[in-house]
């Protein structure tokens, strides 16, 4: 993607819930996955099968990691695009267990610990986690990340342990959600009124839980429609501060990340490389040699990369015809 710092405008809001990543926990029941269903365009990418008594709900099952490379083969297509706005991952616990099998498969380990900085296991388990699921979103998608619940007791700095509800997804894996997210929510049954409540921040710190935004409610009910209110709400108050600028109605997602050829980057290259030489070799040679070896590396040329280095490859392209015009 060729970038043009003057034509950027500024960030605006958006009202539409399905432009965000939203992660939402709490214990077996409550009703997590019903109130996800109901997000617009949903998709369930069902690592658990806990959706029997939803009505009406799509839903994709998932057994192993390549299933979910297959789904994201199928999410890049225009078709499919035109159909689903939001993935639901239920639940994120399985969904990295699956990816942790599968990295392990590839480094031919039993389990992700093996071999040391070897085979750096972990390291590999959490880019291909945080890889895949960054690719939905860079294709347009909102994410919602499900999970239950546990009870952990965490020591302060004065030695004082405290408990804190926190998700049941593996730290490394919960961390990669919880700092994508948007909404970070906890889901339960109040005790007291017996009502389903979403908890979206702590007053007393003893939930896990937050908001990017800034007004956002401690608490509201569990339930869709009250869900997209509250953002709302929040986004007015906020926007009071900018005099109503910078928000939309429309929906608002990432940019769809460029994919690029490397067939038609290398001939790109040689239709443009190829009469420079014939012009000037003594003059173009050593610039064009410079710019190749600044990315490929030291004595490389272009014949000698990969399809993996594709961005290299663009990054060469667009220097050569930004400096050799």
């Amino acid at each position: 993607m060729a970038i043009n710092l003057l034509t950027i405008q500024p960030n605006k809001v958006s009202r539409d819930l399905s432009g965000y990543i939203t992660y939402i926990y709490g214990p077996p029941k409550v009703g997590k996955t019903t109130l996800c269903s109901k997000f617009p365009g949903a998709l369930l990418l069902a690592f658990e099968k806990g959706y029997n008594t939803i009505p009406g709900i799509l839903v994709q099952p998932i057994e192993k990691w390549s299933e979910v490379k297959e789904v994201i083969r199928e999410l890049k297509k225009k078709e499919v695009k035109d159909v689903y706005k939001t993935i639901i991952i239920d639940t994120i616990d399985i969904a990295g267990s699956l990816c942790e099998k599968y990295v392990c498969s590839q480094l031919g380990i039993d389990s992700i610990g093996d071999g040391g900085w070897t085979n750096n296991g972990w390291s590999r388990y959490k880019k291909e986690f945080e890889e895949t699921f960054r690719t939905i979103t860079l294709q347009g998608y909102a994410l919602v990340f499900i999970s239950h619940n546990q009870e952990k007791t965490f020591k302060r700095k004065d030695g004082t342990e405290y408990n804190m509800t926190v998700p049941t997804a593996q730290k490394s894996i919960n961390n990669i959600a919880k700092d994508m997210a948007d909404l970070y929510c906890y889901a339960e049954l109040d005790e007291v009124s017996k009502e389903r409540k979403l908890v979206m921040r702590s007053l007393d710190n003893t939930i896990e839980c937050g908001s990017r935004f800034k007004y956002m409610a401690n608490e509201i009910p569990l339930d869709y429609d009250a869900l997209v209110r509250a953002v709302n709400e929040a986004i007015d108050k906020e926007a009071k501060e900018n005099n109503n600028q910078f928000v939309t109605n429309e929906r608002v997602v990432a940019p769809v990340e460029e994919q690029y050829n490397y067939d038609e980057l290398l001939t790109e290259f040689n239709d443009y490389v190829t009469p420079l030489m014939q012009k000037d070799p003594q003059y173009y040679g050593p610039r064009i040699v410079s710019i190749v070896e600044k990315y490929l590396g030291k004595g490389k040329k272009i014949a000698d990369s990969t399809i993996d280095q594709v961005d290299l490859i663009y990054l060469v392209v667009s220097e050569l015809k930004a400096d050799l015009k």
